[in-house]
C-alpha cells in the first residue's frame, strides 16, 4: 500500500481506468440514493453492486503490484470489475422486475469475478520478490468473504426454504466482511500517510489484526443467520482492532489538526463503530436489521471514500513529483472535512432511524464529492 502516500504505480491507462471506476461508482451512488424510497432493494444493490464492488476490485488490482513488488497489472484485469458490474446491474434489474431470471445466475457471475481476482492475487503472491506486504492478505481474505456472500445468496435462489438466513449471512459477510476488511486494512496504512508519513508499526498491526477481524466478521455473519450469541462474540473480536484504529485516529487528529482528510477518515471509523453497535442492538431485537444498510453506507462508506480520494486521487491522476496542483487538489477534495466527518455519521443514524433528511444529506455529500472528483480529472495538467 505504498501508493497510498506517493509514488507511481501502474501505467497511465490503468490509472485512468481507476479514476473512471471511481467516477462510475460515485455516479452510481448518486443515482441509487433517490431510488431507495420507491425500490429500496434495487437502490441498495445499485449502490453496492454497481458502485462500490467494481471500484474495490479495480483498486485491488491496481495496488496488488505495489504490495508484491511486481509488474503492473495487465489491462485485461479490467474485465474482472466489469463482469462484477454486469452481475450487479442484472441484480438491480431483477429487483426492478425487469430480469426475473437474474437471481439464479447473477450471483454466480459475480462469484466468478471474485475467484478470478483471488487466483490472480495468489499468483502475484507466489512470484513476489521476498515476502509480500501484509496488506495483500487483507485483500485475499476480503475476497473470500465476497465469495461466501455471493455463494450464499446464489444458494438461496436454489433452496427457497433457506432464503432468510442465507440473505442475512450475505448482508453481513458483504458489509463487515468484504467491504469492512478491505477498508480496515487500507485505513491502517492510509491514516498515518494522510497525517504526513508512514507508520513503522502499521505492518505489524496488519498482521495482528487480520485474524480477529476475519473471525469476528465470520461469527457476526453466522450469528446473524443462525444464533445471536455468535454475532455478539464476533462483534467483540471485531471491536478490538477498531478500538486500536480509533485511538490512532484520535491521536493523529490532536497532533496534526483538521486541515487535511483526517477528519473524514476518523468519521468513517466512528461510522463503523455505530454500525457494530447497531448490529448488537438488532441482535437484541431493539432495532430493525435493514437499517444497517443506510447506516453502513452513509456513516462509514461515504466518509471513507471521501477521505481516501482526497489523499489518493491526485497521485492516481498525476503520479511522480508532487507539485502545487497536487496540494491544491487535495485541499479542494478535503474542504470542510471536519463538518463532513461529523455530519455523515449523524446522517447515517438519522437515515437508519427513519428520518429521510439523512438520505438528503448523504445525496448532497455524494454530489459534492462527485463534483470535486470531476474537477480534479478535468483540471489535471
Amino acid at each position: 500500500m505504498k501508493a497510498a502516500g506517493g509514488g507511481s504505480t501502474g501505467p497511465a491507462p490503468q490509472r485512468l481506468l481507476l479514476a473512471f471506476a471511481l467516477l462510475t461508482a460515485l455516479a452510481a451512488g448518486s443515482q441509487a440514493l433517490p431510488m431507495l424510497w420507491q425500490t429500496p432493494l434495487a437502490g441498495w444493490h445499485g449502490l453496492f453492486a454497481i458502485g462500490a464492488l467494481p471500484m474495490i476490485l479495480t483498486a485491488m488490482g491496481y495496488f496488488a503490484p505495489v504490495l508484491t513488488r511486481s509488474a503492473s497489472a495487465p489491462l485485461q484485469l479490467a474485465l474482472i470489475p466489469l463482469v462484477a458490474a454486469l452481475a450487479g446491474g442484472a441484480i438491480v434489474l431483477y429487483f426492478l422486475g425487469s430480469l426475473p431470471t437474474a437471481r439464479f445466475w447473477a450471483p454466480w457471475l459475480g462469484l466468478t469475478a471474485a475467484i478470478a481476482l483471488s487466483l490472480w492475487l495468489q499468483r502475484r503472491r507466489r512470484t513476489c520478490l521476498g515476502a509480500p506486504h501484509p496488506g495483500l492478505a487483507w485483500y485475499a481474505v476480503a475476497l473470500v468473504f465476497l465469495a461466501l456472500a455471493l455463494a450464499a445468496v446464489g444458494t438461496s435462489a436454489l433452496i427457497p426454504s433457506l432464503t432468510a438466513p442465507l440473505r442475512l449471512f450475505h448482508l453481513h459477510a458483504n458489509l463487515l466482511g468484504f467491504m469492512g476488511i478491505t477498508a480496515l486494512g487500507t485505513l491502517q496504512v492510509l491514516l498515518p500517510t494522510v497525517a504526513g508519513g508512514p507508520d513503522p508499526a502499521a505492518a505489524e498491526q496488519l498482521r495482528r489484526h487480520l485474524l480477529p477481524v476475519a473471525t469476528g466478521a465470520l461469527l457476526i455473519a453466522l450469528g446473524a443467520a443462525t444464533w445471536t450469541p455468535l454475532a455478539v462474540i464476533g462483534a467483540l473480536l471485531y471491536l478490538w482492532p477498531w478500538t486500536v484504529l480509533m485511538r490512532s485516529a484520535s491521536r493523529l487528529l490532536r497532533r496534526h489538526g483538521t486541515a487535511n482528510a483526517l477528519p473524514l477518515l476518523a468519521g468513517a471509523l466512528a461510522g463503523l463503530g455505530l454500525t457494530l453497535g447497531h448490529g448488537a442492538a438488532h441482535g437484541l431485537g431493539l432495532l430493525p436489521g435493514r437499517a444497517a444498510l443506510p447506516l453502513f453506507a452513509i456513516a462509514f462508506l461515504l466518509p471513507l471514500v471521501s477521505g481516501a480520494l482526497a489523499q489518493l486521487l491526485p497521485i492516481w491522476l498525476r503520479p511522480g513529483v508532487q507539485e502545487e496542483w497536487h496540494h491544491t487538489t487535495r485541499q479542494r477534495l478535503a474542504r470542510l472535512a471536519w463538518p463532513r466527518g461529523l455530519l455523515l455519521p449523524v446522517a447515517g443514524m438519522m437515515a437508519a432511524t427513519g428520518h429521510d433528511i439523512g438520505f438528503w444529506i448523504a445525496l448532497l455529500a455524494a454530489l459534492w464529492l462527485l463534483v470535486g472528483v470531476l474537477r480534479a480529472v478535468l483540471t489535471r495538467p
